[in-house]
């Protein structure tokens, strides 16, 4: 129980990674105050789930929502212990024909989110005397990756996923002193909802096939990672079992990355 009585924020928290890192937190023993911006899916997590929480409904990349989640935290639990900067989109498009309110749109949505929240968090973990903040970035945050047979490129998502390791360490190394542990997890290719929502009428058998093929070229482990794999590292990173580690990109790839 390496998160027992600790106060946990989890954005984006009703599918994937979120959804299963809400639930190990759970188990590890954490209060909780959870976020999605899909009410179905926060309503089917509440029905499930074996803690105290509480929710919050709405788009964290809007600072109303944000400050809404920090103060839900204060007022129920009285302390915020840990942040996970969990919310995301997965974006692939060309540069020359990328929309500016698709940019702008993505953003919002990988890099103003997790600002916001940390901004609104930030103070009570000062007032406090620290807590661990941990940032979702990416593989794509250290490499170049296009899409198959010269498709569209992933740029842009690596762009949001960069933003989320720079603003990881200038947090780790502005705060350190005041005992704030800032840290991020890269996840590489993570079976989740992702192709669900780009095909939602994809039959599962296709669906099946497309997660097998990306595992089997794209990992030396020969397959993709699962949700709960990716909320291990992350709670292992919220926890005080990571106390001396602060700055640090915990990298989850099935080996993508050393090949």
């Amino acid at each position: 129980m390496t998160l027992e009585g600790k106060v946990a924020i989890i954005t984006g928290a009703g599918s994937g990674i979120g959804q299963a890192t809400a639930r190990r937190f759970a188990e590890e023993g954490a209060r909780l105050v959870l976020n999605d911006i899909v009410e179905d899916y926060v309503r089917d997590l509440e029905s499930s789930l074996d803690a105290d929480f509480r929710t919050v409904v709405g788009d964290v990349a809007l600072e109303e929502t944000a400050k809404q989640l920090a103060g839900a935290a204060r007022e129920e639990f009285g302390r915020i212990d840990v942040l996970v900067n969990n919310v995301g989109h997965l974006y692939i498009a060309e540069i020359t024909e990328l929309p500016v309110e698709e940019w702008d749109a993505l953003m919002a949505t990988n890099v103003r989110s997790m600002f916001l929240c940390c901004k609104h968090v930030i103070p009570t973990m000062l007032e406090q005397g620290g807590g661990s903040i941990v940032n979702l970035a990416s593989i794509s945050a250290f490499i170049g990756q296009e899409t198959a047979d010269g498709g569209p490129s992933f740029f842009a998502y690596a762009v949001t996923k960069a933003a989320a390791r720079q603003l990881t360490t200038s947090l780790a190394t502005r705060y350190a002193r005041q005992g704030i542990r800032v840290n991020a997890v890269a996840p590489g290719a993570t079976r989740t909802k992702q192709v669900r929502h780009a095909i939602p009428d994809l039959p599962e058998a296709d669906e099946d096939a497309i997660w097998e093929n990306a595992g089997s070229i794209g990992t030396p482990m020969g397959r993709v990672g699962r949700p709960e794999e990716i909320a291990a590292a992350i709670a292992f990173l919220a926890s005080d079992e990571a106390s001396f580690i602060t700055g640090s990109t915990l990298v989850a790839d099935g080996g993508y990355l050393s090949r």
